[in-house]
């Protein structure tokens, strides 16, 4: 079920209908044997929860998804604590004028961007009512994937409630860029990763290959078309560095890409540093041989690249993390 796994649905039964796990567990197990095991744990508890008169979706629509279970796609709600304020842009696109903001928000799973559209919403921005530390609680946002990240964007069809009664929200300190919205998964093994999969790998850079860079937009990256970024006209365009190697876990390797932030976190530079080894073939060899062999937690997702006829790993955080940490989940 969207935004729900059997952890969470189990736990609102036990909530709502007073019944233990071992009584849920059995009642699932009996569901599951009725339906000759056609249906998985979470579909038999969700049916279970059904019967029982719980409306798995009430905690969802009142309180919104943890930032991790946010999904493209989804029209949901989500609350957090603004983190970073970006500017307000405007932009003129096909004839039509307007203005977007944006802005980062945080929970104690992961970080996402929100992106403004509705002239009422930019102008909280603009009047200082969102804020750095301002806690939100935001309802029908459209979550979306931009170059690898994900954003929700609130128009006019959204709701904005700033610093609800009640509600406290703790961040977790991440060294992940500020646009990465996730956190680490289960550390996964390269052998059993699949095109699609969202994983977490422990692995060591064994292979570097020249970076490459594109001029692309200061806010979301993308491609510039003209000089000039088509979804923010005003926006400074810069050098995007991308990174292209191999990295391998001790039980299978794969090509990894890397852009922006996590492009830099792998080499372990700043980005000032970054840009000034993009055409310094002499510079790059120092940062090489110090880079390869570095042992670092990656987080992306694993594409097919078909014309190659291979997966690849597109990263999207780079975590520092030491053997028995890893270890732990590994065990978990």
């Amino acid at each position: 079920m969207i935004g729900l796994n059997l952890a969470d649905i189990i736990s609102q039964i036990k909530d709502k209908a007073g019944l233990s796990d071992e009584e849920i567990k059995i009642k699932i197990s009996q569901k599951k044997d009725r339906l000759s095991g056609l249906i998985s744990d979470e579909g038999a508890a969700h049916i279970l929860a059904n019967e029982l008169g719980i409306d798995l979706m009430e905690s969802i629509r009142k309180h919104g998804l943890k930032i991790e279970k946010l999904q493209s796609g989804m029209r949901v709600g989500v609350t957090g604590k603004v983190v970073k304020m970006y500017e307000v842009r405007s932009f003129n696109k096909n004839g039509r004028e307007g203005r977007v903001g944006s802005f980062l928000v945080g929970d104690d799973t992961g970080l996402i961007r929100i992106v403004l559209w509705d002239e009422n919403h930019i102008l909280k921005m603009e009047n200082g009512d969102i804020k750095e530390g301002v806690v939100m609680k935001i309802e029908n946002g459209n979550v979306k994937e931009n170059n690898g990240y994900k954003e929700m964007h609130l128009g006019n069809y959204s709701t904005i409630e700033l610093n609800p009664s009640g509600v406290e929200i703790v961040i977790i300190q991440r060294t992940e860029p500020q646009n990465f919205s996730g956190s680490v998964n289960e550390i996964t093994k390269l052998s059993d990763a699949n095109a699609g999969d969202n994983i977490s790998i422990y692995g060591t850079i064994v292979q570097l290959f020249d970076p490459r860079a594109y001029d692309g937009c200061s806010e979301c990256g993308r491609k510039a078309v003209d000089g000039k970024c088509n979804n923010h006209p005003g926006a400074a365009i810069n050098k995007i560095p991308i990174l292209n190697f191999f990295v391998d876990d001790g039980y299978g390797g794969m090509r990894g890409v890397a852009f922006r932030d996590q492009a830099a976190n792998i080499l372990g530079l700043s980005e000032k540093e970054i840009q000034m080894i993009l055409d310094n073939p002499v510079k790059f060899q120092e940062v090489k041989t110090k880079a390869l062999g570095m042992q670092k937690v990656l987080s992306g997702r694993v594409n097919s690249n078909e014309m190659y006829n291979r997966n690849e790993f597109m990263v999207r955080s780079v975590h520092e993390m030491d053997a028995k940490e890893v270890l732990a989940k590994f065990l978990n």
